[in-house]
């Protein structure tokens, strides 16, 4: 029987089966084929084959993954693997806010990374529209919105833009990323009515929210079109599985320049001469805070344990002579 995983967690998969019913599901054999290497199993979204138990109506076995379509994930640092957060997704959307949390672009731009490695396209939400927008933000967004991304600003407190994001949203599968207390389940709860998910308060002092969600959920909209996979609220984002002299390639002002390099493919744009990348950050026609995010980004790559491991040389020294701070995951 044919089934689509809603949320799972200790290789317990909650799945909506073909017959209209939610079972409580295991993985027979305790391991997906071809899944070897990474942190989970499964992801929301994914699309899987069940065995009905024989005794319970509510519960299975999972015993094949359907081919994914494409797949959203990120680095378990924890895991020191790759975790699969969303299957089988059409967008990718990252949550933000103008301040309790401020806006931090730079986590914007790791998302927007992981999007374009899942190639799918990427929206920027900025929720609590009612706490003001300050220039730089602004400025920002529409720096987004000319490589092509969508941005749309809206309150799930007082409603505005709504309705917008809703028509957004209609017939897609959207994972909801974003740092803790931007708000992601309240903009459920706007979107949804009566669906009740739990909020936290964001610390003033600390400008940091609580995690509410606990794991990655597909839920359904009542239009029967839509889902949303929800996330956690994440504070550190740390990117692997993209090779260093690769990631200009997910930055897409970057991506077309890279042509016209001096060096061409092997161009790091860190400051070559003959760099089209760092001339167009020196002309303006680059956004040099963009700029700066691949630096690191790349930095991050170029010396984490898994690449050079792979590479089978010693680690490198990092730019400014120093390691990744965790703070730089959290990129303001």
């Amino acid at each position: 029987m044919e089934g689509l995983v809603l949320s799972g967690t200790n290789n317990l998969f909650t799945v909506l089966c073909a017959d209209g019913v939610r079972r409580l599901c295991t993985i027979k054999g305790r391991r997906i084929k071809d899944l070897e290497g990474v942190y989970n199993a499964l992801a929301a979204g994914d699309r899987v084959e069940v065995e009905p138990d024989a005794v319970s109506a509510t519960k299975g076995l999972v015993t094949r993954l359907a081919p994914r379509r494409n797949v959203f994930g990120r680095y378990n640092e924890k895991g020191r693997a790759i975790q699969a957060i969303a299957a089988n997704v059409d967008l990718v959307a990252c949550v933000t806010s103008p301040r309790l949390p401020p806006f931090r672009p730079r986590f914007v731009d790791r998302v927007a990374v992981l999007a374009e490695a899942a190639a799918v396209p990427f929206l920027v939400i900025l929720n609590k529209l009612d706490l003001g927008l300050d220039a730089a933000t602004e400025d920002r967004l529409a720096v987004y919105q000319e490589l092509g991304y969508e941005v749309l600003a809206c309150s799930a407190s007082t409603g505005e833009g709504i309705e917008e994001l809703r028509e957004e949203l209609f017939g897609k599968v959207t994972v909801f990323a974003g740092q803790s207390g931007v708000g992601k389940s309240s903009l459920l709860n706007a979107l949804e009515p009566g669906l009740a998910r739990r909020t936290g308060p964001v610390s003033e002092k600390y400008e940091r929210g609580k995690h509410t969600t606990t794991m990655a959920e597909l839920i359904p909209l009542a239009d029967g079109q839509s889902w949303i996979a929800d996330t956690p609220g994440v504070r550190r984002l740390a990117l692997r599985g993209i090779a260093p002299d690769s990631l200009v390639a997910y930055f897409p002002e970057l991506a077309r320049l890279a042509p016209r390099c001096a060096f061409g493919l092997s161009c790091t744009h860190e400051g070559e001469e003959g760099c089209a990348v760092v001339a167009a950050v020196e002309s303006g026609s680059v956004h040099e805070d963009r700029y700066e995010s691949y630096l690191r980004i790349r930095e991050e790559l170029a010396t984490s344990v898994e690449y050079m491991k792979k590479e089978g040389r010693p680690r490198a020294p990092l730019r400014g002579g120093r390691r990744p701070r965790m703070a730089d995951y959290d990129d303001e």
